[in-house]
């Protein structure tokens, strides 16, 4: 009897399981409390009093516990010894940080795209250390037990998808595979096959086909961009190994995420005083340093700035800068407040109305933050206009890879949520014509492909 085998997209923004049966892919049910419950937020929090939750659920506690919160801290020794030399001169310390005293829990997003950084190896909560992969570990087990409650068995055989590129450097690329290799063998996964993820997308597609196309698949999600060419037909969807039918893979690190934070750094920075300029009594002029603008990038760097000099040093310029007090104290309450996450769902929301809208505006008020920020489609696009044309230059150099002309690809399957763009859009039809542009599903197309693939792998 054949082994049954899911097919699992791990997302850096979303994740969903399915199973194929009678030739088509059956999406399970993981999460009531997502728009969509067959997809649910690669998300995951840790409470203090113990308990683990993922998606909707994760998110539902993370708010309710920690917006508006006011942030205690406490200067604590780690237990560890630091030598460091200066000028020759030895020096030894003991290592310090400011803990958060009443932090309800940890909140974690965004865990695939940590993969490919070796220095991250885990962190503490709450006195017990995790790896990246037992973290990953902990949201693929609840995933893994909802789709099992789901269908009403246990299921440990998958094909998990992969981006073609965790990064851009080949050693980081392959150790950041094995490193999910483990975390799913944690997750009780003992039989893990991995496929490129766009090539996922392309198999959902290929049921449909009738006779031999040439493919070009752009998935674009919230934390990697890919592509791939592939041969699809009717003869060659009965085979499982497909190796030969990929002509060329290549992608970009870049994801929707990014189009988010560039959105922060071009066009918020100014509300939490990134032009402030303060005179000290001697004459000095005084701005925010690099660094600081830096850390207000991502929503999770934000809350670094919750340090004891960093609030100090903002504290005393806020004294000096006469002109621009309202927004130091903005970024004040930023920072100890815990407002980074709702910030960059509020960025988001606006990205997102401006592919069925020309004008949106990003509304954001908490205590002492205004932000009334009118956006048009068309300044977005100029802000991310560097971004496109990185797309395009990689894309154009796929298509090299592959040895083929845009004129000669029959389909562009297009997928992910950031394909959305319209300036996406454009881009495609002008390279390949309208005609061949199909808008995939854009959350379930790969994980639909992946389940299919599960299938024939395990026939």
């Amino acid at each position: 009897m054949p082994t049954l085998r899911y097919g699992l997209d791990f997302g850096t923004s979303n994740s969903a399981i399915a199973i194929a049966e009678h030739g088509r892919a059956r999406l399970l049910v993981v999460d009531p409390l997502a728009p969509n419950p067959a997809v649910t937020p690669t998300v995951l929090f840790i409470a203090r009093e113990g308990g683990t939750h993922m998606g909707g659920d994760a998110i539902e506690q993370f708010v309710a516990r920690n917006a508006g919160r006011e942030i205690v801290k406490q200067r604590v020794n780690t237990g560890k010894v630091i030598e460091q030399f200066y000028n020759e001169s030895r020096h030894i310390f003991m290592a310090k940080f400011d803990a958060d005293l009443n932090l309800p829990g940890r909140f974690f997003q965004s865990l695939k795209s940590f993969l490919r950084d070796d220095a991250f190896e885990g962190t503490n909560v709450f006195g017990k250390l995790y790896t990246l992969e037992e973290l990953i570990a902990l949201y693929l087990s609840m995933l893994k037990r909802q789709a099992d409650e789901a269908l009403g068995q246990e299921i440990n055989a998958v094909v998990l998808g992969r981006p073609v590129h965790y990064s851009d450097d080949g050693g980081k690329d392959a150790a950041a595979e094995a490193r999910m290799l483990k975390a799913a063998t944690l997750a009780g996964f003992d039989d893990v096959q991995f496929m490129y993820e766009p090539i996922g997308t392309a198999l959902e597609y290929e049921s449909t086909v009738t006779s031999e196309e040439l493919a070009f698949v752009f998935d674009f999600g919230g934390g990697t961009l890919d592509f791939s060419v592939i041969r699809l037909s009717p003869q060659r969807a009965r085979d499982v190994e497909r190796k030969d039918d990929v002509l060329a893979v290549g992608g970009v690190v870049i994801g929707g995420n990014t189009l988010d934070e560039d959105i922060m750094e071009r066009r918020l920075l100014e509300y939490f005083g990134s032009r402030a300029v303060a005179k000290t009594l001697s004459g000095n002029t005084v701005a925010y340093p690099q660094w600081l603008l830096a850390q207000l990038r991502t929503w999770h760097t934000i809350q670094l700035l919750n340090e004891r000099e960093t609030i100090r040093f903002l504290t005393e310029f806020r004294n000096i800068a006469r002109h621009n007090r309202a927004e130091v104290d903005a970024l004040l309450c930023l920072a100890q407040r815990n407002y980074g996450w709702e910030l960059f769902k509020e960025i988001e929301r606006a990205k997102i109305a401006l592919s069925s809208e020309t004008q949106t505006e990003i509304d954001f008020e908490r205590e002492v933050i205004r932000i009334r920020e009118p956006m048009s489609r068309r300044s977005f696009e100029r802000l991310i206009s560097p971004r496109l044309n990185a797309i395009e230059e990689a894309m154009q150099h796929t298509l090299d890879e592959a040895g083929v002309a845009p004129d000669e690809i029959s389909v562009v399957l297009r997928t992910g949520g950031s394909s959305l763009i319209p300036a996406i859009q454009t881009m495609l039809e002008r390279k390949f014509g309208a005609e061949k542009v199909k808008k995939q599903e854009v959350f379930t197309s790969i994980v639909s492909g992946l389940a299919l693939a599960a299938a024939r792998s395990a026939s």
